[in-house]
């Protein structure tokens, strides 16, 4: 008799144990509702605590996006290379005749006469980038990258500039303020970019300013801009910085006098353009007005 009332107490104890232990495990388990709440809160703490899409996306707006030339304009640049070597890119400037390739050369003179096949003793040459400038697409473009190129003019009681003239002649349209608003932007082209320059500076300059400088320090590129507004016909509402990079478009202009004279062999016409910036729209039209105060051309005495 003792021995059973042993046992019963043994199994009962027993049975107490294995109920203690279930009720515990179960009591690591959410209900449905407990699940739920968790769910929520990891999910807001995570949104809180770890938002890096938005700001991977934010940074990528700020730096440079290259952008991928179309299929044309590709076969035209790799048709033009394919001809000469010296190619580095191609220009285009809306509504005038200026759409062709861009050479470079170790001289500078090289392709005053030369044309894309290097053929020399022609008038007109080339579209030619300074020898010091560097290409690729715009992180390796440099800080000012100057094109040269010629403006015959005509023959008119001497020579003077003529907008419809071959070449470089045609950037004496933004000498034309109507012209100038119409057309705020122009195109340069690399095979592994696609870039757009928004025209700041249109001016009648002389070699006493420094603007053929592919690379400066912030103090000489500041210098720099200042004289580009100064200098410039048309005060633009275009914002240009030291973070910027610029295009120089430069040609000769009979507007100071004629060919052979020392006034003509000073003074130069030129348009800039700045580079649009990481998330930067090309503008429909020019916001200018004319600059009553423009700083003309110093010539030596």
């Amino acid at each position: 008799m003792k021995k059973s009332y042993l046992s019963k107490r043994l199994l009962a104890f027993l049975m107490a144990m294995c109920l203690a232990v279930s009720l515990a495990a179960c009591g690591d388990r959410n209900t449905p509702a407990e699940e739920e709440s968790s769910s929520e809160v990891s999910s807001s703490d995570t949104e809180l605590v770890n938002p890096l899409p938005e700001e991977s996306s934010s940074e990528a707006e700020t730096e440079p996006q290259p952008v991928k030339p179309d299929t044309e304009l590709l076969e035209k640049i790799n048709n033009a290379y394919n001809i000469n070597n010296d190619v580095v890119g191609w220009l285009t400037v809306p509504n005038t005749t200026i759409d062709e390739a861009v050479m470079q050369y170790t001289d500078n003179e090289y392709y005053l006469r030369r044309d894309i096949n290097k053929t020399d003793g022609v008038k007109e040459g080339c579209y030619f980038a300074d020898y010091a400038c560097t290409f690729g697409d715009r992180t390796k473009l440099s800080e000012n990258t100057i094109i040269y190129g010629h403006n015959l003019g005509k023959m008119e009681m001497g020579y003077e500039d003529d907008p419809n003239g071959i070449k470089f002649a045609q950037l004496h349209k933004f000498a034309d303020i109507e012209f100038a608003k119409a057309n705020p932007n122009f195109y340069f082209s690399t095979p592994e970019d696609n870039m757009t320059f928004e025209v700041f500076c249109v001016m009648y300059t002389d070699h006493w300013l420094e603007y053929i400088y592919p690379q400066m320090d912030d103090a000489e590129y500041t210098d720099l801009l200042k004289e580009l507004k100064d200098r410039s016909i048309y005060d633009y509402d275009v914002d240009v910085t030291t973070d910027d990079k610029i295009m120089t478009l430069s040609t000769c202009t009979y507007k100071f006098g004629a060919y052979g004279t020392e006034h003509y062999a000073w003074s130069r016409f030129v348009v800039v353009g700045r580079l649009l910036r990481p998330g930067e729209e090309a503008p429909e039209t020019a916001t200018l007005t004319a600059n009553a105060d423009a700083k003309p051309p110093q010539f030596p005495r």
